[in-house]
């Protein structure tokens, strides 16, 4: 997906935040907190929430949501390939020798294997991101002496603004202004790119799909399983021959390969999830009946 010119402002970050232009607090991240991480590799208040674990059914790269109080951040350090999406709040990103990109809700960036790095929230404030990485990376034998991340540093790091791409009206991933129409769904939809295929995390390709109300699509198999991550509203989600759930942002849905299933929004909400279409060497989608209207009148909508 293209991405909007940066602004190129590169800031001396004496403050640590206060160029930032913005606060957002705890009550604005939409993502669960999880469990709090350690101290060290962390310095301050962090979270770590599991979202997806590697299996052999859907084989996707491990997948967690982390949060950062203001002034949190982890220790330098390296590990497998990254694509880190923000969820939410003003974060900090900096590889060994280079600016600090100020991270936004609703950017993605790739962050190779090996890199030496650090990332954490702003001074002022919170910052939740997902990392999808890639666990079977393996380093050589260098190993850094010392991955101190002293306050003078942190204080004091150059900022560069990244190629922010705004979120679809507040959602929180791009998607384009005009909606489409396909006969596999109800209503209409925004539908865009948001990480292309292949990447550093060995990640499948992952598609933004943002439903209006009550829109949803019609009882499919997908030949490599699905998994979507669910980001903005409230929508449903129904394997066949098991109950709906009720999705909110930072659910996770996993359907089976080969197994029967549908999605969308409740009526009273716009609904967006990431959507990725697992072993993708295994493509081919197969398509069946919408769910009848009565008897998505009747689910739950909260």
């Amino acid at each position: 997906m293209k991405r909007i010119l940066p602004l190129l402002t590169v800031l001396l970050f004496a403050a640590c935040g206060s160029n930032t232009n913005t606060t957002v607090s705890k009550e604005e991240l939409t993502f669960p907190f999880g469990n709090p991480l350690p101290s060290p590799p962390f310095t301050g208040e962090a979270y770590l929430q599991p979202l997806i674990q590697p299996d052999t059914e859907f084989n996707f790269p491990a997948t967690n949501n982390i949060t950062f109080a203001p002034g949190a951040h982890s220790t330098w350090h390296r590990h497998g390939g990254m694509v880190v999406m923000v969820t939410g709040g003003v974060g900090l990103y900096q590889e060994e020798g280079k600016p600090a990109q100020i991270l936004r809700k609703g950017d993605v960036l790739q962050i190779p294997a090996g890199v030496r790095h650090w990332h954490g929230a702003t001074k002022d404030n919170w910052f939740s991101q997902i990392v999808i990485y890639d666990t079977a990376w393996a380093p050589d034998a260098h190993v850094d002496e010392d991955n101190t991340l002293s306050d003078e540093d942190y204080n004091n790091v150059i900022l560069e603004e990244y190629a922010h791409t705004p979120g679809l009206d507040g959602f929180m991933f791009a998607a384009p202004a005009e909606s489409m129409t396909l006969p596999t769904f109800n209503g209409p939809i925004h539908l865009a790119n948001t990480l292309d295929a292949p990447n550093v995390a060995g990640c499948p390709g992952l598609h933004n799909v943002v439903f209006e109300p009550g829109v949803y699509n019609a009882w499919h198999s997908h030949a490599g399983g699905q998994v979507l991550i669910v980001t903005d509203g409230v929508g449903y989600h129904q394997i066949e021959g098991q109950p709906v759930e009720v999705l909110h942002p930072g659910d996770v849905a996993m359907c089976p390969p080969g197994v029967k299933h549908w999605h969308g929004a409740a009526p009273g909400s716009r609904f967006a999830h990431l959507a990725a279409n697992t072993n993708p060497e295994r493509p081919g989608v197969e398509w069946f009946e919408l769910l009848p209207e009565e008897e998505y009148n009747k689910l739950p909508q909260k």
